[in-house]
Formats: structure tokens, sequence, C-alpha cells
């Protein structure tokens, strides 16, 4: 039994050192995608995109969870975007009388006469109001069908052939439209989407603020930037590279309206859009391309606490869960971005299996005797130590890609909080993402 326990330990040390080596090879690669968008992004001015024409209309859908402060302050916000043409299609899934109400005198609204089609079948519509003031909105009250349904019901009224999706969960600037529509202007033939994100700026967080023994949203602030960082470079840029991209928390999207009424509108979110999207494409034998646009974009709110890194990561899995729940009725399914989702899945749920598996073993072993200390420290060196390298990497191939210096005490903070990062919240991260795959998706809506 110890013999097969410890091959089985020595088996798992190989799988996650393989596993990290392909993340730090997928951050290289982000690295060096990320430097070529930023030095051959088209250079229109935006003042010349709001202006043109010939610059299509978006669209921008929004599914508020209620009427409470932070919902009606995040549509005000996207009221207030600049652009050309655009307008807001806010979407009450079965609110109340008073949430209602709420909305009704938060933006001045009345009934309109505005109709929408029957391209994508939903939860019926019991009424559209517009705001007697000049604001660019569309206000939809219809029974509750959830997520999906809402963003569908949206996609029947919106009248632009571009679409927007924006997280409430994000932070973004009024001119965020102009630089998500770029992509699209510089190959109109092949973009159907292009989904938009970066890192939190320096002046969002209190990085530059932290100090030894610092306060337990400092160190959320300084984990969250790192998962960030991995993300945006071995997610994000890399998988654009291979146009295999799909949305992350915290990420902007454009998408044609045609190509989402073409794949059956939403089933679960933007995620499985996205998947659909590759996937139809791909079918169809068609050249397509999701863009990415890493400047100017949108990111996540700095963590406040652990409790908001925990939420966001049970968010983020549950997302992936449903859209897995879906694949089925995706063109490729499981393939649909060919290795992409297996490689995600591996990340985010493989590898914290194994680890949390690798600990128990190796602390067992060495309890009993059966296994040598040299090989209890291969389990830490391919678990701790792997991630510190990977943690410290993402530091350090963010800033080869940016044209901008950053805030030297900012990345010293960075770069050493991958040490702690890896020896304690590596570890009950794990523990939140095998949680968030076996556990209802609601959970992380709550």
């Amino acid at each position: 039994m110890s013999v097969a326990a410890m091959l089985l330990l020595q088996l798992i040390v190989l799988v996650l050192f393989a596993v990290g080596v392909a993340c730090f090879g997928a951050m290289l690669k982000g690295c060096f995608v990320l430097r070529r968008l930023v030095r051959t992004r088209p250079r229109y001015e935006g003042t010349v995109i709001q202006k043109s024409p010939l610059v299509s209309p978006v669209s921008v859908i929004v599914v508020p969870p209620d009427a409470s402060p932070r919902s009606r302050a995040f549509a005000h916000k996207l009221v207030d975007l600049q652009f050309g043409k655009h307008e807001l299609v806010l979407v009450l899934d079965g609110p109340s009388n008073v949430e209602l109400e709420t909305w009704i005198e938060e933006f001045h609204l009345c009934q309109s006469a505005r109709g929408g089609n029957l391209d994508l079948a939903t939860a019926p519509i019991r009424g559209i109001y517009e705001s007697r003031d000049p604001l660019p909105l569309v206000v939809l009250d219809k029974d509750r069908g959830g997520q999906a349904d809402a963003l569908n019901a949206g996609v029947n009224v919106a009248v632009s052939p571009v679409i927007a999706l924006l997280d409430p969960e994000s932070e973004f600037e009024p001119t965020v439209l102009l630089s998500l529509i770029r992509p699209m202007l510089h190959d109109p033939g092949r973009t159907i989407a292009v989904c938009g994100v970066m890192p939190a700026p320096e002046e969002s967080s209190d990085i530059a603020d932290a100090s030894p023994g610092g306060s337990q949203s400092t160190w959320a602030s300084l984990f969250g930037a790192l998962e960030t960082l991995r993300r945006v470079l071995g997610r994000c840029a890399a998988l654009s590279g291979w146009n295999r991209l799909i949305p992350v928390p915290g990420a902007a999207l454009l998408v044609l309206r045609d190509a989402v009424v073409k794949v059956g509108g939403f089933t679960a979110g933007p995620m499985e859009l996205f998947l659909h999207l590759h996937g139809h494409a791909r079918a169809s034998g068609r050249q397509y391309k999701v863009a990415f646009v890493p400047e100017a974009a949108s990111h996540l709110r700095v963590a406040a606490s652990f409790a908001d890194l925990e939420r966001r990561n049970l968010r983020e899995d549950a997302d992936l869960a449903k859209a897995l729940a879906h694949r089925n009725s995706i063109d490729g399914g499981f393939n649909a971005i060919g290795w992409g989702l297996p490689g995600i899945l591996c990340v985010r749920l493989l590898r914290p299996l194994l680890e949390t598996a690798a600990y128990a073993l190796a602390l067992v072993g060495l309890l009993t005797g059966w296994i040598d200390p040299a090989l209890a420290g291969l389990v830490l060196l391919s678990t701790v130590g792997m991630g510190i390298l990977i943690s410290m990497s993402a530091v350090v191939l963010r800033e080869l890609a940016v044209l901008h210096a950053s805030d030297p005490a900012r990345l010293a903070w960075l770069f050493f909080a991958s040490i702690p990062e890896n020896l304690g919240y590596r570890q009950i991260r794990n523990l939140w993402l095998i949680a968030g795959f076996f556990s209802s998706p609601n959970r992380s809506r709550a």
C-alpha cells in the first residue's frame, strides 16, 4: 500500500510540474501578444470615432440584480458612456412593484411605444419604458426568466448592430466603448466579438500604501492583483494569440448582434455565448477573430477583503460550470475552442485537486515514515515553489509588455507578495476552486 501511495505521489508531482511549466509558457506567450497589441493597435482618435457616421451604433445591455443604490449608480455610469451613438437597454427581470417604481423615479420613465422583435424566445415582456429626460435609455419590465433569458430580451429590443456587455463588478472609464470598437473598425470582416480587460491601474489600489504587517484589505488587494496579472497574461492574452479567447470576470465585451442571434442567443451567460461563437465559426469554416483589448478597457474592482476574493473565485467557477452544462448545444462541445477549455479546467480544477491530494499524501507519508523527506520537498517545490515562480514571472512579464514604467514600490510589493500568497492563501484558494465546481452555481451569485 505504501509503495502504491508513494508512486501515486510521484506521479502527482510530475503532473504538477508539467502544469506549472505549461502555465509559465502560456504567460510567456501572453507577454509577446501584449507587446504586439500595445505596439500595433489602431491609432484611432476617440473624437474621430465619436463623430464618424461610419461607426456602428452600440446597445449596452445590463441586467441589474436589484434596485439598490449601487445598481442605479452603475446604470447612470453606463448612460454617461462616451460614444457617437449608443443606448442602454436596462432589463428588469421580474422586479417587484417597489423595485419598478424605484427605477421609474430614478430615470423619470414613461411608457414607450417602442417594440421588440422575436428573434430569440424569452419570457413575456410586461412593459417597455423610456426616459422623459434626454437619455439614451430603454427599460424592459419582464417576467422572471433568469439572466440568460433577460439578456436575450435585451437583444430582441436592441436596435444597434453591436451589443455591449459590462461586468457590474468592474471599473471603467467613460471612453471604454471607444477602445473596444477599434478592433471592429480595424478588421470588420473577421472580428465577431471583442473582449477588453486589464489589471487595475496603480491609482485604483492601495498597494502603494502597503506596509509590513498591513491590513487584510492590503493583502487581499495584493493577492487579487497577482491573480489578475496571471489571468490577463496566461489566459486572456495567450488565448487571444491562439484565437481561443473567452471572457473573464471584469471584462467588457462587444459582440455582433447577428452573431448572437445565429447561435440562438444566451443559454447561460457571456462565457457560454463566446463558446457558441467560437464553435459556430469553426464549424462553418469561416475566418473569424475574437479580439482582445488590453488597455483603456475595464478591470475588476480592487478586492477589499479575502471574502471578496472567495466570492470572485466561486463566481468564475460557477460561470464555467454553467457553460460546461450547456456544452452539448455548442458546436464542438467540450472542444469548441480546441484545447483551450480543457486547459482552463486543468488549471482551475485538476491542479487544485492534485495539490490538495499531494499535501494530504505527503503529510500522512511523513507521519507514517513511508515516504522520503526529499519527496515531500518535491511536493512543496511543485506547488509552493512553482507558484512563487509563476506569480513573480507574471509581474516581470507584464512590465516587459507595457510601454510605460510602473511605480517601483508597487512592483516590489507585488513581486514579494508572491511568497506569502503561496504560503497559505494558495492552499485556501485551492479549496475555494474545488468548492466552486462541486457546489451550486447559484452560491456565487449570493
